[in-house]
């Protein structure tokens, strides 16, 4: 299996587009037909959708037009991501961070 067949078969359930899988190949200068032969090369491509997947989201929006319609399971594009990042060891840049706001006498 290639690097972009293994991206195809794990983001092509979310909708990614091919086009969306070549940048992420591109951005994280991956080799498109390289071979994936083990845990290092799917470590490699984990970690490139871990970097990526957060700036495609910010450009994800549900379109419908002329009875066509496009529609993306956020929730559940977040909930995969959060699984992954655990699974790398790495922090869910998706979940916003608790922040202290003001004083309390208390």
């Amino acid at each position: 299996m290639s690097n972009k067949e293994y991206l195809t078969t794990i983001l092509g359930k979310f909708g990614v587009s091919s086009d969306e899988i070549n940048v992420i190949l591109l951005e994280q200068d991956i080799l498109p037909n390289g071979e994936v032969n083990g845990k290092n090369e799917i470590t490699t491509l984990k970690k490139a959708i871990y970097y990526q997947l957060p700036l495609m989201l910010a450009g994800m929006q549900n379109v419908s037009e002329g009875g066509y319609s496009i529609s993306w399971n956020l929730d559940g594009i977040k909930l995969w991501y959060s699984a992954l990042a655990k699974d790398l060891g790495l922090p869910d840049n998706l979940v916003p961070k608790p922040t202290a706001r003001g004083k309390s006498p208390w």
